[in-house]
C-alpha cells in the first residue's frame, strides 16, 4: 500500500491522519514545502511532541554566527553543512535568533564571528556578546566550545569580539575544545582547517546519531540547489534607471534583476551579494605597468587560468589592502614604501585613498604574471540592501546603487561594483547574486506596530521593501520616514513611491533634511531633535526605530536618540541610555550601517 514506508518505521499517524497530510501538501510547490518542514522541525525543536521510539535525543551541536557582510554567516553555513554530513546533529543559528539565557543548555558550542568598527562584534551578536559580561551569564561548566574569528589585521582590534567571546566562555567554565582561531582578510583556507579539526573533537566526544529523515509518497521533495556565496544564482539586467537629475552630484540608478523565485528568497531587510567582473581598462592599465602577460597561465586555488580572466573575475584591483601594499614593497624594493609600512597608521590612510594602480603609479615596479596574482587578494562580491518585497513582486529583486566616480592621484576612478551594475551591465545581461540574511534588521512581527524610518542617501533603500511588504500584506501600521540627502530637487530618491504610500494612508509622515538646501547643513539627526516630543510619543507607542546608512550618520542618530530621548521623556543621562538600550535589546531599534 502506499504507506508501506511509513507504516514500516512505525508511524505515530493512524491511516487517516496519513491520507489527510498527503491531502495537505499535495498542492504545495517545492518552496512551500520546504517552509513548512523547518515550521514543524522548529516546533518539534520548541518541544512539541515527536515520535522517536527508539531512544531519546539530547541536543546535538550549535553553531552560532555573528556576520555583518555576510562572510561569518557563510562559514557558518559551510561548518554545519560539514557536521551533517559527518553524521552530527547540527544546527545553524544566528546570534539575533538565540536567547542568550539558553546557552546554559548547551552541551557543544561552534561561534564564528566578525568583528567591525573599533573592535565591535556585529549588531546581530550585541545582545549575547553584552549578555556574557553581566552577573546574569550562568556557569558553563558542562559546554565544550571554539571560536572562529573573522577580521582585518591591518586593524588595531583585530577579531577583537571573537577574542572576546572566547575569554568570556573560558571564565564562565566552559572547556575549549580548540584554541581561539583568527582569520583575516583571506579567511578560506585557515577556517577550512580549523573545522575540520573542531569537527574531529566534536565527533570523540558525541555519541548521537543523526535524525532520520522520512519522505511522504507524492510529496515534491525541495531541489538540493542552494544559493549562496560559494555557489549564487543567475540574474538577469531588467532595468537601469538613472533617480537622480542630470546635475546631482551622485548619479544613483534603480537597477531591476530577474529571479528565478524557486531559488533565491528574501525578506525585507535582507541584503544582495553581487559578484562583479573589474574594468577591462583598469586591467589593461593593470597589465602595462607590471609588464606581466595577460595570456600567461596563472594557479589561483588549484584552478588554472589566463591572467586576464583572473584580474577580471577573480582577483581584488580596486580595493587596496595594506598587506598587498607591503608584500609590493618588498617585491619591488621601494624603501619609502617600506617605511611607510612600518606605521600600521600611516599605511591604512595611505590605502584607504588610493586602488592597485595608483600604488603601481606611485612605486612602480615589473612582476611576472604568477607574482601578480600570488600578490592579490581574492575579488569580494559587494553588497546592496534589497530595495524590494517579494511579497508584492516575487520574480524581481531591486536595488539603489550609486556610481562610485572621481578623479584622484591624476586618474579617473570608478567604483568596482557599482560601474559594472551601471556602465558594463547590459540588458538581459546575467549576473551572479545571493542574499545575505539581515536577521538583525527586521520588519516587526506585528504589521501594526508603527515604525520610525531613518535612512540618507542609499540607506533607503530598505524602507522601500519594508512599505511595499506591509502595502501587499495590507498591514495598517502607521509610519515615518526620516530621509536626508544632498538637494530636494536633485536627490529625493523615490519621491513618488513615499507620495504613493501618503495616499494610501501607510507612510503617516515624512521628515526631510537636505544638507545643500537652505542656510547651513541639515542631516537627518537634525529632524530628530526638532521633533524630539512626537518622536517620544511614537516610541511610547510601540514603534520600532530603524537606522540605515553611513557608520557616521548612525552615531550622529545615536547621540541624538539618547538627547531627545532624555529632554522629552524627563530622563538622566544614564537613563536615558538604558531606555534606548531596551529598545534595542526588544529589537524596536535596530540599525543596518555600513
Amino acid at each position: 500500500m502506499a504507506f508501506s514506508r511509513l507504516n514500516a518505521l512505525a508511524s505515530p499517524l493512524d491511516e487517516q491522519q496519513l491520507v489527510n497530510l498527503q491531502a495537505a501538501l499535495a498542492d504545495l510547490s517545492a518552496q512551500q514545502v520546504a517552509w513548512v518542514s523547518g515550521y514543524l522541525a522548529g516546533l518539534g525543536a520548541a518541544g512539541a511532541p515527536v515520535a522517536e521510539p527508539e531512544k531519546v535525543r539530547t541536543r546535538g551541536l550549535t553553531i552560532l554566527y555573528g556576520s555583518q557582510t555576510g562572510n561569518a554567516c557563510s562559514v557558518a553555513d559551510s561548518l554545519g553543512e560539514k557536521a551533517r554530513n559527518r553524521g552530527l546533529d547540527a544546527r545553524v543559528v544566528s546570534m539575533s535568533q538565540f536567547e542568550p539565557r539558553n546557552l546554559a543548555k548547551e552541551r557543544r558550542l561552534l561561534i564564528v564571528v566578525s568583528t567591525q568598527g573599533e573592535g565591535e562584534p556585529p549588531e546581530s551578536a550585541l545582545d549575547l556578546h553584552d549578555f556574557l559580561s553581566t552577573k546574569r551569564a550562568p556557569r558553563l561548566n558542562d559546554l565544550r566550545y571554539a571560536v572562529l574569528g573573522l577580521g582585518d589585521s591591518s586593524y588595531e582590534h583585530f577579531c577583537r569580539a571573537a577574542a572576546d567571546f572566547d575569554q568570556r566562555l573560558a571564565s564562565l567554565g566552559a572547556e575549549r575544545l580548540a584554541p581561539l582561531q583568527c582569520c583575516d582578510v583571506v579567511y578560506e583556507a585557515d577556517a577550512n582547517a580549523w573545522s575540520a579539526k573542531v569537527l574531529d573533537k566534536v565527533g570523540e566526544i558525541t555519541t548521537e546519531r543523526r535524525a532520520e529523515v522520512v519522505t511522504l509518497p507524492g510529496v515534491r521533495r525541495a531541489a538540493a540547489s542552494k544559493c549562496d556565496k560559494d555557489t549564487p544564482c543567475r540574474a538577469a539586467l531588467l532595468e537601469n534607471r538613472r533617480i537622480t537629475t542630470d546635475d546631482a552630484v551622485a548619479d544613483v540608478r534603480h537597477i531591476v534583476l530577474g529571479i528565478d523565485p524557486e531559488t533565491l528568497t528574501f525578506k525585507p531587510g535582507d541584503s544582495l551579494g553581487v559578484r562583479f567582473r573589474n574594468d577591462p581598462v583598469l586591467i589593461e592599465a593593470i597589465l602595462e605597468a607590471t609588464g606581466a602577460h595577460a595570456c600567461e597561465s596563472v594557479a589561483l586555488n588549484g584552478e588554472e587560468m589566463e591572467l586576464r580572466q583572473a584580474l577580471s573575475e577573480r582577483l581584488e584591483l580596486a580595493r587596496l589592502h595594506p598587506a598587498v601594499a607591503k608584500a609590493w614593497a618588498g617585491r619591488v624594493g621601494a624603501r619609502d614604501l617600506g617605511e611607510l609600512a612600518e606605521d600600521s597608521s600611516r599605511l591604512r590612510l595611505y590605502v584607504a585613498e588610493r586602488q592597485l594602480i595608483d600604488l603601481l603609479a606611485d612605486f612602480p615596479g615589473r612582476v611576472d604574471a604568477a607574482s601578480l596574482a600570488a600578490l592579490l587578494h581574492p575579488l569580494q562580491p559587494r553588497l546592496y540592501s534589497i530595495a524590494s518585497s517579494q511579497a508584492e513582486i516575487e520574480d524581481e529583486v531591486h536595488l539603489v546603487v550609486s556610481k562610485v566616480s572621481y578623479q584622484a592621484h591624476g586618474r579617473d576612478h570608478t567604483g568596482a561594483a557599482s560601474g559594472y551594475l551601471t556602465e558594463r551591465l547590459a540588458e538581459d545581461d546575467r549576473v551572479d547574486v545571493y542574499v545575505v540574511e539581515s536577521s538583525a534588521f527586521r520588519l516587526p512581527e506585528d504589521g501594526d506596530a508603527p515604525m520610525i524610518l531613518i535612512g540618507a542617501g542609499t540607506g533607503v533603500a530598505p524602507y522601500r521593501a519594508f512599505l511595499q511588504h506591509r502595502a501587499a500584506n495590507g498591514d495598517t501600521g502607521r509610519s515615518w520616514l526620516i530621509f536626508g540627502n544632498r538637494h530636494f530637487q536633485r536627490d529625493f530618491l523615490y519621491q513618488r513611491d513615499w507620495q504613493a504610500h501618503r495616499k494610501a494612508g501607510l507612510l503617516d509622515r515624512v521628515s526631510l533634511a537636505f544638507s545643500r538646501d537652505g542656510v547651513g547643513p541639515r542631516y537627518v539627526q537634525h529632524r530628530l531633535r526638532e521633533q524630539a516630543a512626537e518622536i517620544y510619543r511614537w516610541i511610547e507607542d510601540g514603534a520600532h526605530i530603524y537606522v540605515c546608512g553611513s557608520t557616521a550618520m548612525g552615531q550622529a542618530v545615536q547621540a541624538a536618540l539618547l538627547d531627545l530621548v532624555a529632554r522629552a521623556g524627563g530622563l538622566d543621562r544614564e537613563a536615558a541610555a538604558e531606555l534606548v538600550e531596551n529598545l534595542r535589546r526588544n529589537g524596536r531599534y535596530q540599525r543596518d550601517l555600513y
